[in-house]
């Protein structure tokens, strides 16, 4: 049963139709991971809180820069030093109180328990996690909902891999390689932040479809390409690799 309090606070979401009390009940009962409380893991992490995931836990090692405060919205310029998993969990706690919600300074590696969690929010910066995460997300059986932002441009994508033996993983789409990769982190090639914005908005809403909606159509086994500069959205239909050394055992 959801009180009164969780009534009025989520108000908006309960009316919808597709989403009602049931939908919510799901999302309160639901934990979450966030890897990354940078440009996707503040707005991921702000809009999960504000619907009301029961339980979320955040990982992130580094401290908050000043150069992080064009794109990482819950830090402020007073924040600059702090560990920013900790103080996005405070800037959660402030927006929602009735929520779990705990910060994680750990290293996160393939020796990280996901085993408790519902779903996982890729969030963060580089490849060699990514890769981690798709790994454990695929072992364990979990959603995992994959976000990218560099410059104008961001990606977005759903990976069930672990859950449905048809549908892709990540290093189907994204296969290792020993050559150098293209510059693919903000630090190095630049963003601009609403693009971070909007992916870790998209990132919630489909976790919402999937945790809370009745009748939805999944998103898995696709990937959508967002161009900052034409607002322009391709969604590619993808391939599962058959040889792919994490999901084809």
């Amino acid at each position: 049963m959801l009180n009164d309090d969780d009534l009025n606070r989520y108000s908006r979401q309960v009316i919808i139709p597709n989403f009602d009390e049931e939908g919510q009940k799901n999302l309160l009962k639901t934990k979450c991971l966030i890897v990354g409380a940078g440009g996707l893991g503040c707005p991921v992490a702000l809009y999960a809180s504000a619907a009301g995931f029961g339980h979320i836990e955040i990982y992130d090692q580094d401290v908050i820069e000043i150069s992080n405060l064009n794109r990482q919205i819950a830090h402020k310029n007073d924040h600059i030093g702090n560990n920013k998993a900790e103080n996005l969990v405070q800037e959660c706690l402030k927006l929602n109180p009735n929520i779990s919600i705990l910060s994680k300074k750990n290293i996160f590696d393939e020796t990280t328990d996901i085993s408790n969690f519902d779903l996982i929010f890729d969030c963060s910066d580089n490849p060699e996690t990514k890769y981690i995460l798709n790994y454990l997300s695929h072992k364990c059986k979990k959603i995992l909902i994959f976000g990218s932002a560099v410059q104008m441009e961001g990606q977005l994508a759903i990976w069930k891999s672990g859950l449905n033996k048809d549908l892709p993983c990540y290093e189907c789409v994204f296969p290792k390689s020993n050559e150098k990769p293209p510059i693919s982190n903000c630090r190095e090639a630049g963003i601009i932040g609403p693009v971070t914005g909007l992916i870790g908005s998209m990132q919630v809403n489909e976790a919402i479809k999937e945790i809370a909606l009745k009748d939805y159509q999944s998103s898995a086994g696709n990937l959508f390409l967002y161009d900052g500069l034409t607002l322009n959205i391709d969604k590619i239909k993808l391939v599962k690799n058959q040889h792919c050394p994490v999901c084809s055992k």
